[in-house]
């Protein structure tokens, strides 16, 4: 029997292009499903901030003359998906969340979009984001605010948050984001769905930047599989002319990953919560304990490890973080709050400050990776905690609401500040406050055994039947 339209519409990619290519549905009958899904579930969630269904159509017909008419196509042939509105895509408006740019339409597309799009993935539009994608938390003034479909009072995490959210709702099947500093795996721990950051250099920020916010940040997808996740990185992965990296290709397709024996697998394990005062929240610890007995079971050797963070890290962070808002093209008077203080950091520390905090932020970044350099993978929660209410900041000083989301996020930035690659995984769900990931952290460029240990925890403890209640108009 096919599958129904609220089945359909929360399969994982792989799945549906398997579908397209078999003509078992329609690219325009997908297209279809999606947009009337947006259309009638969307206005409660806030995920979309640009919808282009005239585009979208015409492009899911196009691609069914080429499904008819046996022409080539790629492996995500006919697949709705969504672009994050940190990134370019050419004729579509990109804000960036900011109101100096709320107008601008795209004159190209950024690179690691035209690959899903290559591949036959057809954009319904652009999610919502943070300005400048700089906290964990989706709600600026141009934008609104963008909720968890989860639960509607409670926000989707940052900054690929709308993102998250219309994956988690049925409103795409893939949805394309980026992570400077955990930007992938807040929104994707936070809705319940699969977000793997890429290993530093693996997807090319090009034309725009050589290295993004100062080699921390990259693109990637979130995904409801861990298929998908693998899919998308063999998609978007690859050197663009002029890029200043390239990480080392993989030994074969990271599709071929997802199934692949592990084998028993050195797992350190650290609930550390130096930079939250108010320490781990239960939902996140009892998350992190279910995992290590899971990783057990599957025969894993798991242990306790102290990673060696030492306490000046946040502050070095923030003179990088505010070095990339303060070098904005736009006027600070429009910002954000949270914007707004980090542009009166970035513009009083010096050059020289910028300078050192590069350098001992690099030091600090090899001794993390040498002192866990005999783990195979790291586990750590995602989050520390459940995100933040919609409305939460409304009246907060810049200064509290950084402050804030750096003990909400923990250690998440860690694995931007080391280049490895790191994927959370939606293994714990609380009655209180919804989906809880874990992260899965690799050695540098090793998404290859990620993307296998996360396919076995996969099949052990299944989410793929989780859904969110709701209740369109």
């Amino acid at each position: 029997m096919p599958p129904s339209d609220d089945d359909l519409a929360f399969l994982p990619a792989v799945e549906l292009a398997r579908l397209v290519r078999d003509r078992h549905v329609s690219s325009r009958d997908l297209v279809a499903l999606y947009l009337d899904r947006i259309d009638r579930c969307d206005p409660a969630i806030g995920s979309y901030v640009e919808v282009v269904a005239e585009r979208a159509r015409s492009e899911a017909a196009s691609a069914d003359g080429r499904t008819t008419s046996g022409q080539p196509f790629g492996p995500l042939h006919g697949v709705p998906i969504s672009v994050k509105d940190l990134n370019f895509l050419e004729g579509v408006r990109t804000t960036l969340g900011t109101r100096g740019f709320a107008d601008h339409v795209a004159g190209f597309t950024d690179a690691n979009v035209a690959r899903l799009v290559e591949a036959g993935a057809i954009a319904l539009g652009k999610t919502n984001v943070p300005e400048f994608g700089s906290i964990g938390h989706t709600e600026t003034e141009l934008l609104g605010r963008c909720a968890t479909p989860w639960d509607l009072e409670r926000n989707a995490g940052g900054s690929s948050g709308g993102a998250g959210a219309a994956l988690a709702a049925g409103l795409c099947a893939l949805a394309h984001g980026s992570d400077g500093a955990g930007s992938i795996r807040i929104p994707a721990a936070v809705n319940g769905v699969v977000g793997l950051k890429p290993a530093r250099d693996r997807i090319s920020s090009a034309p725009m930047f050589g290295e993004s916010a100062f080699g921390l940040s990259t693109a990637g997808a979130l995904t409801r599989s861990v298929a998908d996740a693998a899919l998308a990185l063999d998609v978007m992965a690859g050197y663009e002319l002029g890029d200043p990296g390239m990480a080392p290709p993989p030994q074969r397709p990271w599709s071929e990953e997802v199934g692949a024996d592990p084998g028993g697998l050195r797992i350190g394990v650290s609930g550390q919560a130096p930079f939250s005062p108010a320490g781990m929240h239960p939902s996140s610890a009892a998350g992190l304990a279910a995992a290590v007995d899971l990783l057990e079971g599957l025969g894993h050797h798991v242990e306790e490890v102290e990673l060696p963070i030492p306490s000046a890290l946040p502050d070095l962070l923030l003179t990088i973080w505010a070095a990339g808002v303060a070098g904005q093209p736009f006027d600070p008077a429009t910002y954000e709050p949270v914007n707004r203080w980090l542009v009166d950091v970035g513009s009083t520390r010096s050059v020289g400050q910028y300078a050192a905090a590069q350098y001992q932020l690099q030091l600090m970044a090899r001794r993390i990776v040498a002192g866990t350099s005999h783990l195979d993978v790291l586990l750590l929660p995602t989050l520390t905690g459940p995100s933040r209410p919609n409305g939460h900041f409304a009246g907060w000083a810049g200064e509290d609401i950084f402050a804030d989301q750096t003990a909400f996020v923990g250690l998440t930035p860690l694995a931007n500040l080391t280049g490895q690659p790191a994927i959370s995984l939606p293994l714990h769900h609380d009655d209180e406050v919804g989906p809880i990931g874990v992260q899965l952290v690799g050695r540098p460029w090793d998404e290859a055994t990620l993307l296998r240990l996360a396919s076995q925890v996969e099949a052990a403890a299944p989410w793929r039947d989780r859904r969110p209640v709701l209740t369109p108009r």
